[in-house]
């Protein structure tokens, strides 16, 4: 807009320093008028495109705000069942690994008694097996 008001009181000056009189007008005085009025014309007309193509852009960003606003909001909105959710598998993580914890146990002590069931006389001898008997006895030595 400042070029085309730039471009108008040029031509205004341009007229008011014109020798000839303001009621007869040549063709030849009026043609580069004219010229640059239609210049002025395609200024006009291409910034005014500009400008429609700036107001497009201007719709497309606010659209693509206003999804992110939203997406944000539901992700605000889903972070606390997401940290419960991630609590909750943490506990049950914690649960199946004391159960772990507790058939490890039962598995050793299955071993064991199959292990004292290998060792099982049936000719009328008893033999005692003792487990850990180094240990034991260096607990009684000492």
């Amino acid at each position: 807009m400042k070029v085309v008001h730039q471009m108008r009181s040029q031509l205004i000056n341009t007229q008011m320093d014109t020798d000839l009189p303001p009621t007869t007008t040549t063709a030849a005085a009026s043609k580069p008028v004219i010229t640059q009025l239609q210049d002025v014309y395609e200024i006009v007309n291409i910034l005014s495109g500009g400008i429609e193509t700036l107001n497009d852009d201007q719709q497309r960003l606010s659209n693509e705000s206003l999804q992110i606003q939203i997406q944000l909001q539901t992700l605000t909105e889903d972070f606390p069942q997401i940290k419960s959710s991630e609590e909750e598998s943490h506990s049950f993580l914690k649960g199946v690994e004391q159960n772990q914890n507790i058939l490890s146990q039962d598995l050793s002590s299955l071993k064991e008694k199959i292990n004292d069931m290998q060792h099982v006389s049936y000719d009328g001898t008893f033999v005692w097996k003792i487990t850990n008997f180094k240990e034991k006895m260096s607990k009684m030595n000492a």
